[in-house]
């Protein structure tokens, strides 16, 4: 098995405890960060902290996405630090995101998430009333599209951010010490989806199946890194899914850059069926891609070393 481009980086300096010590510091810097713009938004917008975290109209959902920015600058501190190696090797040998991946995996999310959100426009004529939740309007027009491409830019700061983290840092470092995916791309995977566990939100069964879709996805989304040699699949996947929000959001969920919400339980059982439907549309995406690499770049497959 040779050793691609992508994870060469973390090669020289691989070992698990400069891995810990790397984490360490962006946890460090990111907290740091957090409690800091979350601080001077409360000041600026005369609001509790615990408020501004909440997100729920355009100018806290602005301060709450660029706490993510932390990890950037965490990376950005850790990286030469510990590992002599600068943010940029984080990308892939060509040290930038390549542009053409990413548009076709924010594509292929949108895809998705249209089919989905189609799907639940015909569950309105075949579910009894009041199963199917409906939409809400939630922004009037003019501020939602004044606000709307500082929007978009703040969700790919944050999606950025942990894709640069676990499909970035942490799969480099991992692949380049393992072979095993278990450790490089189900276990950064497992953690992903354990920060997204809230059971006072989703209720404990719920909360499972948010983090069983984080995992899933994070998994898929490491195999899709190493194939392609680049982050830029991977963060367009994650842009495209977390961008959706501005025009569909959750009700009381993070839904201050949204046009539109949808009034959901988050405990009951029709979240449940969403969430896991979600991840299985994604799995069959993934699996259709992985049938037509196998079968169209046999070669290039094989020399990536997965």
């Amino acid at each position: 098995m040779t050793q691609p481009p992508f994870w060469q980086p973390a090669m020289a300096r691989n070992q698990p405890w400069r891995t810990a010590l790397g984490l360490g510091l962006v946890a460090v810097v990111f907290v740091a960060a957090s409690v800091g713009i979350i601080f001077v938004a409360a000041r600026a917008l005369g609001l509790p902290g615990w408020q501004v975290a909440q997100a729920n109209t355009p100018a806290t959902a602005a301060a709450y996405f660029l706490t993510f920015a932390g990890f950037h600058l965490g990376l950005a501190v850790a990286l030469p630090l510990v590992h002599r190696r600068g943010y940029a090797s984080l990308f892939g040998p060509a040290r930038r995101l390549t542009l053409s991946h990413f548009a076709i995996g924010t594509g292929a999310t949108f895809t998705i998430a249209a089919g989905l959100y189609s799907l639940m426009g015909l569950e309105h004529l075949v579910l009894p009333e009041g199963v199917s939740p409906p939409l809400i309007r939630n922004l009037a027009f003019a501020p939602w599209l004044a606000w709307l491409l500082p929007a978009l830019l703040l969700i790919f700061i944050q999606t950025l951010a942990e894709e640069a983290l676990f499909r970035g840092y942490l799969l480099q470092q991992l692949r380049a010490r393992f072979r095993s995916p278990l450790i490089w791309a189900v276990l950064p995977s497992l953690a992903f989806g354990a920060l997204h566990y809230d059971a006072q939100t989703y209720g404990v069964i719920n909360a499972g199946a948010y983090v069983l879709n984080a995992t899933v996805l994070g998994t898929l989304a490491a195999v899709l890194t190493l194939r392609t040699g680049n982050l830029a699949a991977a963060a367009g996947l994650h842009f495209g899914n977390n961008a959706i929000l501005v025009l569909v959001g959750l009700d009381g969920t993070l839904d201050g850059f949204s046009l539109y919400t949808v009034a959901l339980d988050l405990r009951n059982g029709y979240t449940s069926y969403s969430i896991l439907t979600q991840t299985a549309a994604m799995a069959f995406a993934f699996w259709l891609w992985w049938r037509w690499m196998n079968r169209h770049r046999p070669i290039a497959n094989a020399a990536h070393g997965l």
